[in-house]
Order: C-alpha cells, then sequence, then structure tokens
C-alpha cells in the first residue's frame, strides 16, 4: 500500500491569507494580526456554575474536571456541611482562565429562590450544572426557569449512580440488570422535573468516582458542543481525557488553529533554523508543544495522578507514551522535531505552489505539530486504554466494553492520525 501523502489542509480565508503574506515576501504583517487572534483564543475566559442541593457531589465535580483529588492544593473541599453563601471559584490549574464556581447550595432550611438569585447573579456564568443525587424537586426545576429566563444554559445532572447501582444489586441479585437500572433512575428525574413543568428535560447520569463511566463522556461533549468557538476551544482543552473520541475532539481543535501558530511562528520573531532552509520561532513553538503535552495529560504530575487513581505503577504507564513529556519539550528537541517534518515533503495546497520558496517554512513548520499532535494523541488513547483495563470489567456490560477498548487499544498503536470522529 502506498504511503499517505502529507497535505497541508486550509480554508479558502486562510489560503488567500498566506498568498498575500508570501506576496509581500514577509510573514509579518499577517503574524501580527493573527497573534491579536491567539492571544484572545487563549485568554478567554470560561466560567460554570455548578449548584446542587447539599451533598450532591458539586465539589467532587469541580475536583474530578479539575483533575484534582480532594487532598491536592486548590482541590474544593468535599463530605462538609455546606455553610457558604457566596459562590466560590476554582479555577484550572493549567488553564486559569477556566474557572468552575461552586454556589451555595439549594434546597436548605430557609431558601429562598429570590434572595439565591441575588447571591450567584446569573448573567456572570456562561453556563450551569445543576446536580442531585437522589430525586429533582421543584427548587432544581425553579432554577432552572430562571436561568432559561436569563438566556443562559444549563443541564442536568444525576450524581452517585454507582451507588445506586450497587444498592439495587444487592436488593435484587437474580435478576439484576444494569440497564435496566439506568434507566429507571433516568426515567424517575425526567418524570419529576416534567411534574414541575421543565420540558423535555435531558438528564445525564455520572459517578462521583468513576467519571469515564455513564454518561459524563456525553456530558464533557454537549457542553463543548453547545459553547461559542473560542470557548468551545478553551473548554476542551481544559475538559478531563476520559474517553476516546473526547480525545480526537481535543486533537481536531488542536489542527484546526495550527496553521495559526504555525503562520505567527514563522513570523515577526522567526530566526533561520541551523542545517535548515527554515526561518521560525522556536520558543512560540517550544510552548506550543509543551501545551499540547498538558492539554493530553502528558506531563509528570497528570501521569503520576493517573496512575495512582488506576493502581499502576508509573513507570509503566509511562512507558506507553512515546513522545517526550511537556517537561522534556526544549528548543533543541523542537529543531530535531523540525528536521524529521522537512525530510516528509509536506504538500502546500495548489495556490501556493508558486511561492514556495517562502512557504517552506510554513509548510515544516505545520508538519511538524500535525506529526507531534498525532503522536501525543495517541500516546493518550494508549495511557486511556491501559487505565479502563486496570479497572476489569465486573459485568457482562462491562465485558462488551472492555472488547471495544482493545479495539481502541489497536488503533492507538499508529491508525489514530486521521481518525477525527
Amino acid at each position: 500500500m502506498a504511503e499517505k501523502e502529507d497535505k497541508i489542509s486550509l480554508s479558502e480565508k486562510q489560503i488567500k491569507d498566506l498568498k498575500g503574506a508570501f506576496e509581500k515576501g514577509s510573514f509579518s504583517e499577517l503574524s501580527t494580526k493573527l497573534q491579536e487572534t491567539l492571544h484572545s483564543l487563549e485568554n478567554i475566559c470560561l466560567d460554570v456554575g455548578v449548584t446542587g442541593e447539599p451533598g450532591a457531589g458539586k465539589s467532587t465535580f469541580i475536583n474530578t474536571f479539575r483533575d484534582l483529588h480532594e487532598e491536592d492544593e486548590g482541590a474544593a473541599p468535599t463530605g462538609r456541611v455546606d455553610t457558604n453563601k457566596n459562590p466560590t471559584a476554582y479555577s484550572h490549574p493549567q488553564y486559569a482562565n477556566v474557572i468552575l464556581w461552586d454556589l451555595p447550595s439549594i434546597g436548605t432550611p430557609g431558601f429562598s429562590m429570590r434572595t439565591y438569585l441575588e447571591q450567584i447573579n446569573l448573567s456572570h456564568y456562561d453556563f450551569f450544572v445543576i446536580i442531585a443525587s437522589q430525586s429533582f424537586t421543584s427548587d432544581h426545576a425553579q432554577l432552572a426557569h430562571h436561568i432559561k429566563e436569563a438566556g443562559k444554559v444549563f443541564y442536568f445532572v444525576r450524581s452517585k449512580v454507582d451507588a445506586e447501582l450497587e444498592a439495587t444489586r444487592q436488593s435484587h441479585p437474580s435478576g439484576f440488570s444494569e440497564a435496566v437500572a439506568l434507566q429507571k433512575i433516568r426515567q424517575g428525574c425526567i418524570q419529576a422535573l416534567q411534574a414541575e413543568r421543565v420540558k423535555s428535560p435531558k438528564v445525564f447520569l455520572i459517578s462521583n468516582i468513576m467519571f469515564g463511566k455513564y454518561d459524563f463522556p456525553l456530558l464533557e461533549e454537549t457542553l463543548g458542543k453547545n459553547l461559542d468557538l473560542q470557548k468551545s476551544h478553551s473548554f476542551l482543552l481544559a475538559a478531563p481525557n476520559i474517553s476516546h473520541r473526547f480525545l480526537e475532539k481535543k486533537k481536531t481543535t488542536m489542527v484546526e488553529h495550527m496553521w495559526l501558530v504555525s503562520a505567527i511562528a514563522c513570523g515577526i520573531q522567526a530566526a533561520p533554523v541551523p542545517e535548515l532552509s527554515v526561518a521560525c520561532d522556536m520558543d512560540l513553538l517550544a510552548k506550543t508543544l509543551q501545551g499540547y503535552c498538558i492539554s493530553f495529560g502528558l506531563e509528570d504530575s497528570s501521569l503520576r495522578k493517573v496512575a495512582e487513581h488506576a493502581e499502576q505503577p508509573f513507570e509503566q504507564l509511562k512507558a506507553l507514551v512515546k513522545s517526550p513529556l511537556a517537561a522534556a519539550i526544549t528548543k533543541e528537541q523542537v529543531a530535531e522535531l523540525l528536521m524529521e517534518a522537512a525530510g516528509k515533503a509536506p504538500k502546500l495546497p495548489k495556490e501556493l505552489v508558486p511561492m514556495a520558496a517562502m512557504g517552506l517554512s510554513f509548510a515544516v513548520v505545520y508538519n511538524m505539530l500535525k506529526t507531534f499532535v498525532d503522536n501525543v494523541a495517541a500516546d493518550a488513547h494508549r495511557v486511556l486504554v491501559k487505565v479502563f483495563m486496570s479497572h476489569g470489567p465486573r459485568n457482562e456490560s462491562e465485558a462488551e466494553i472492555s472488547c471495544v477498548v482493545d479495539n481502541e487499544a489497536e488503533r492507538a498503536e499508529g491508525l489514530f492520525g486521521d481518525t477525527a470522529q
């Protein structure tokens, strides 16, 4: 089989902008414009309001999304009596502009919806996660109505379903069906909300302990899909890596912005790379590659947390990663990757071929970034497979899932390059 030809895929506007830069013989003007766009993209703020009744699992949800355990520095305290009367902000450790807000609990003694709305200021948040650990009540429904009237989006989340499933399993061991039990929980939530005049409610079932199970991957995907382009980019990069499909979405959003980084890297701060007919900003490229690693969880601290959670030796998990971890990315490493990319002769779009002399730097940088993202995404898939399999299927339903994961493991050995779903 013939080897697939590397090709740079660009939109008509991107090609037009690059063609103008090539004709002027300089990336400087285009780079200056694009730097503003990239700066805006990197500094976009995302505010998520997390609310629910006391003990629903708000703090656990916030910690897990931020890849933190309760004992970690900066984690939201869990398991305590909720006496907080004001929203508390928890920034993402790697993406400071992504903030999850632990909002005061609803449904407490003497709870007043009017006072509550004054406390939290609905307009401040991009969307809301409304969590219940048992049945949804009139307080959950009323809050949803007010959020909708304010023009904001909300999501109903039923937490601790794993505990309820286990209780059902123990009380009905012979006739237990996880699928039937989950459907009963979901239907009960929907009926309770419909009784409070919530039209066509959609409820996501999650476990506070095993976020990779049940509906959390779907919730994660839905949240990213319903945001505008810039906020969706921030959300995707910061969200935990709990499904293969979501990893591919992360990779896709990185590739979509790759031309932006490539053009800037070949612009104002560009300097010749020894032994290559290429000029680029090595510092920017090193920072970019480090960012890719961090988003995919390929840094020492993140891998150690994953290993601890999966009860796997850290060195075994690290051995699955073929790419350098974030801290190991240096300008020397970038130069080596550029050498490899230059040898693969990436193809420019036909409209830019006449300007190929200047376009070589752009093409090599773009191809290096794309290859690196393909590789770190494959590493992240391998780690996810190992983590899932470490728990082992406990029942027939999970055994079926493990077969799917075996297939994912094969694909992670090199077939993830162009499989965005």
